[in-house]
């Protein structure tokens, strides 16, 4: 008997490995597309006018989700001191510290920061577009990994719990 419930335990632990790595793969995907997304928002409104940039990042953050509202909602409140930095350098340090995006999708982000606030609002509006463009293609390639890997990962887990309980009995 207890051999039994330590090979379920086995087994489960090891299809639990399996879909907890393909649900990292979809949570990833979904990080850039909610970035994508409050990036957007963002081309929006500077296709709308020249809002000043506190106002367009505390707008963008409550509007926005996940990785997106983090990133606005701390470029918005770091304003405040720009005496003692400027604003490029804060949109990079808090596009480094985005917990749900990828190594690239940080890469493809960062030089927006030296856009935003320092030209017209047609050049960054055509910035923040190309930036979101790379965003979506990432992600489009990201589901497409999600969807390919995540089964792998589900079957590896499954099988492998499989056959360590055909071990273990």
């Amino acid at each position: 008997m207890l051999h039994l419930l330590g090979a379920a335990l086995v087994a489960g632990g090891c299809a639990w490995l399996g879909f907890q790595k393909a649900m990292e793969l979809k949570n990833r995907v979904r990080a850039l597309e909610e970035t994508a997304r409050g990036l957007a928002l963002l081309e929006r409104e500077l296709g709308l006018g020249s809002p000043p940039l506190p106002r367009l990042l505390e707008g963008a953050a409550r509007r926005s989700e996940g990785p997106a509202a983090e990133l606005f909602a701390g470029c918005a409140q770091g304003l405040s001191r720009l005496d003692q930095e400027d604003f490029s350098h804060l949109w990079r340090r808090q596009t480094a510290c985005l917990a749900g995006l990828s190594g690239e999708g940080k890469e493809i982000l960062a030089p927006l920061g030296e856009v935003l606030g320092r030209y017209d609002c047609r050049d960054q509006r055509e910035g923040v577009a190309a930036v979101r463009g790379q965003l979506e293609e990432l992600a489009a390639r990201a589901r497409e990994d999600s969807r390919r890997q995540g089964r792998v990962y589900r079957a590896l887990g499954l099988s492998g719990g499989a056959f360590l309980v055909i071990l273990l009995l």
